[in-house]
């Protein structure tokens, strides 16, 4: 019973890095209506600024953190001027595929700045651990999911308490009506990549702090592209859960299935495909995700 509690846990800490990479899909989503196939690149440079800061320039580790926060913001910012803000009210499909060439240039910058090695972030966490009721805990998996948390209900304050987080909101449910109504739709969609870029940037220090620094860490996006679409991609508590969850299956088939055998098919690493398919069947119940809402067209 204690292993599973373990296992479990593990798989909380794992699901809220998905979860927060899936609310960076989100928040980008809701707002301007695009799909960011670069939201993987995003974490993939955060977890490299943080480590540039730590390593590189000797920057104690938790203010290497709070510095990566305002820098990823400015990123962000920059991204959104450079490539996004000519974009407004252009077809969402240019939009994708601008996504999709950002994905290939900042993993272009990254090389150039950082190279292709696997580096290793140092934490003062994810060495140690703690120890509750006989459960052994890593302080790692810890701070992540305490950190993760205070994240969450940070956002879920700033866009139910703050103007601008309402602004966010109205400008998600009809840009033009909150256009008419005064709403900066264009200062809203910068705000919106800013949060979106400091969200993959904490998530990339949390994912690096349990693996490596390397340009292959952006894949991790895909896998949280899936439970973003699992919650639903219009909903922020569908970005949560659906990260939280492919999380916990993740880890329990990887402890349970992996050394399976039928006959000459091995299962290997089948942690790798779980959450696409949890996402699948999900999609198969409910196409609009687990709290994403259908959207009814009269003509």
């Amino acid at each position: 019973m204690i292993k599973v509690i373990e296992i479990i846990f593990n798989g909380l800490a794992v699901g809220a890095i998905y979860s927060l990479i899936a609310l960076g899909f989100v928040l980008i989503f809701k707002s301007t209506g695009i799909l960011n196939f670069a939201q993987g690149e995003l974490v993939m440079f955060g977890a490299f600024i943080c480590y540039g800061l730590t390593v590189l320039l000797k920057v104690p580790y938790v203010l290497a953190f709070l510095i990566t926060l305002p820098l990823g913001a400015l990123l962000g910012v920059i991204i959104n001027l450079l490539f996004f803000k000519r974009m407004v009210g252009e077809p969402v499909f240019s939009n994708i595929m601008m996504t999709v060439g950002l994905a290939s240039i900042l993993t272009s910058v990254a090389g150039f700045i950082w190279g292709h090695d696997v580096y290793a972030l140092p934490s003062p966490f994810t060495s140690k651990t703690v120890t509750l009721g006989g459960v052994i805990l890593s302080l790692g998996y810890v701070y992540t999911l305490v950190v993760s948390i205070l994240f969450v209900i940070l956002f879920i304050l700033f866009f139910n308490r703050s103007l601008l987080g309402i602004a966010m909101r109205g400008t998600a449910e009809d840009q033009n009506t909150a256009g008419l109504m005064g709403i900066n739709v264009k200062r809203i969609f910068m705000m919106t990549w800013a949060i979106g870029t400091v969200v993959a940037g904490v998530a990339g220090i949390f994912l690096a702090e349990q693996t490596f620094v390397r340009l292959a860490m952006s894949q991790t996006g895909i896998k949280a592209m899936s439970a973003a679409i699992l919650g639903g991609m219009n909903s922020i508590g569908g970005a949560i859960l659906g990260g939280i969850l492919v999380g916990v299956v993740e880890n329990l088939s990887a402890t349970y299935l992996s050394g399976m055998e039928i006959g000459n098919f091995r299962f290997g690493d089948i942690k790798d495909v779980t959450a696409f398919a949890v996402m699948i069947i999900v999609l198969m119940i409910r196409p609009h995700g687990i709290f994403g809402t259908e959207k009814i067209e009269r003509v």
